[in-house]
């Protein structure tokens, strides 16, 4: 690619003399269109994060792929949006399971990293690296290449560790990722311990409601389940939710996610009409966001289905905590319209609903 954005000593923005080699000077008229079709490429990826955030990952593909054609067609593209584009379009195929080909535009980001000049290897640079190879170690480990995806994770950290002072984040994203493939591996002690380090190094560096502690807190539910440690792991999914309704909102895919795993955790328990609640409210939220139709709607109202039969079949079936109850009491009496349902905190108690409008 073209040129590449780097500050100089008096704090504005440079491009590298050995990457401007042979390039005519553009006219005014051309450098403002060059400008509109990158912040138009921007823009298309901008709305492609939003939309895997979102849960809408084949439409993130799609945008994202678009930005991507814009900024490899535009002189002087920043490489690093070439790679943030195809981050993006690997993420999304990644979510919708297509892992070769996800591992294919992950191998091609790193291709473009590696082109870049000593000079370019600023921090961001090395933030999209840990992306990159942490992207790799994921298709790695759901194509059943475990010991490359793990050999992948710590060649991330090593690049973390370089620039922890700068951002622990990366360091402590790494370790979870690490405690996720430790857990699949049946290595559940080493899992914990990475998970808490991560936990620690977030609660420290950031906040103990950061949305990253959200997401470590929503593992370390999941490793409990597998240790046997249900209570324990119940407890983490319910910090989890917290954290991710203040950062998401209460109706989003990213708390549906969370609460289908305390539904596991809650009937694990036989506390099967607390399971019952929290999995109609993940139901509900994605068939709003996504529709009746939609793989995760039919599987939270198949495992609905699976605890209902569960319930019936147990001689002592837990009644539900009081908040939950009028949780439900109260979603029974509410009007057809109302968007937003009320959040659940970590102590199960009731929040009060933004009023829809």
């Amino acid at each position: 690619m073209s040129s590449i954005g780097v500050e100089s000593s008096d704090g504005a923005v440079d491009t590298h003399s050995d990457v401007r080699v042979g390039v005519a000077v553009p006219s005014p008229n051309e450098s403002a269109h060059r400008g509109d079709g990158i912040e138009e490429a921007q823009l298309f990826l901008d709305i492609a994060t939003d939309f895997r955030t979102d849960g809408w990952f084949d439409k993130a593909r799609r945008f994202a792929r678009r930005a991507l054609s814009i900024f490899e067609r535009q002189p002087g593209t920043d490489p690093r949006d070439i790679v943030r584009a195809l981050l993006c379009i690997a993420g999304a195929r990644e979510n919708l399971r297509d892992h070769i080909r996800a591992e294919g535009e992950y191998r091609r980001a790193s291709e473009v990293l590696d082109r870049l000049p000593e000079s370019a290897d600023t921090l961001d640079v090395q933030a999209l690296r840990i992306e990159t190879l942490r992207g790799l170690a994921s298709v790695k480990l759901a194509l059943g290449r475990d010991q490359q995806a793990e050999a992948t994770l710590r060649q991330a950290l090593d690049v973390a560790r370089h620039i922890a002072v700068s951002k622990p984040s990366d360091v402590a994203t790494i370790l979870d990722d690490l405690g996720v493939l430790c857990r699949r591996a049946g290595r559940l002690a080493e899992a914990s311990r990475l998970h808490y380090r991560a936990l620690a190094i977030i609660e420290q560096s950031l906040s103990a409601e950061h949305p990253l502690a959200g997401t470590i807190l929503y593992h370390l539910g999941i490793l409990e389940y597998a240790r046997g440690r249900l209570s324990a792991g119940e407890a983490f999914a319910r910090r989890a939710v917290a954290i991710r309704q203040k950062t998401f909102g209460p109706d989003h895919p990213q708390v549906a996610a969370v609460f289908v795993s305390l539904g596991v955790l809650l009937s694990g328990q036989r506390k099967y009409s607390e399971a019952k609640l929290v999995d109609e409210y993940a139901r509900m939220i994605l068939e709003r966001w996504f529709g009746q139709n939609h793989n995760d709607v039919a599987a939270t109202g198949g495992r609905l289905a699976a605890r209902q039969y569960s319930a019936t079949r147990s001689s002592r079936p837990s009644p539900g905590t009081p908040a939950l109850r009028a949780y439900a009491s109260l979603m029974r009496s509410s009007s057809p319209g109302q968007k937003t349902p009320p959040a659940i905190s970590p102590t199960g108690s009731k929040r009060v609903p933004t009023p829809a409008t």
